[in-house]
């Protein structure tokens, strides 16, 4: 029992109180998201919170929050410059292949990317750009690091193969 006790002292030990701005911000998050281990840590009551793990947390919602202030969401077709298209039973083949790959290249110029997890005919990935891709809205994401991103087994989850192996 004499043995359990210092090891308790030890960790309490180990876990430093706050700095203060730092238990500002818990407290400042907490209030916005209210999280029970997070309140008891606040109010001293948990000993196995991490301090430098939840410092880290804050500290990356503060920079998503900054790499997102004042971002405008705007539809994809008007980011891109509305450029003219037409549908994919009006082109041949090879027009087809080059006008797909003008819409990607468009749309990577603004930071978006869309995403085929199984393959596809070009056809179909050419309708998936213009008819769905084109019609969504979108953060503009232009000058930053971040990307937005499209992946065509999310609008089309019968066509994901993955889901069946996962039981």
């Amino acid at each position: 029992m004499a043995k359990e006790k210092k090891a308790d002292k030890k960790i309490k030990k180990t876990v430093k109180p706050p700095k203060s701005e730092d238990r500002k911000s818990k407290m400042d998050f907490n209030n916005e998201f209210y999280d029970d281990e997070l309140d008891d840590y606040v109010d001293g009551k948990n000993d196995n919170f991490e301090v430098e793990d939840d410092s880290e947390f804050l500290n990356e919602i503060k920079e998503f929050e900054k790499q997102h202030e004042g971002s405008k969401i705007i539809n994809v077709y008007k980011l891109i410059g509305k450029p003219s298209f037409k549908k994919f039973t009006e082109l041949d083949k090879d027009t087809l292949k080059t006008e797909y790959q003008k819409f990607l290249t468009l749309l990577d110029t603004r930071n978006i990317i869309v995403h085929f997890k199984n393959d596809y005919p070009i056809k179909e990935k050419y309708r998936f750009v213009t008819e769905e891709i084109f019609s969504q809205d979108a953060e503009d994401v232009k000058g930053t690091n971040l990307h937005v991103n499209f992946i065509y087994e999310d609008f089309h989850p019968e066509m994901d193969e993955d889901e069946d192996e996962e039981y």
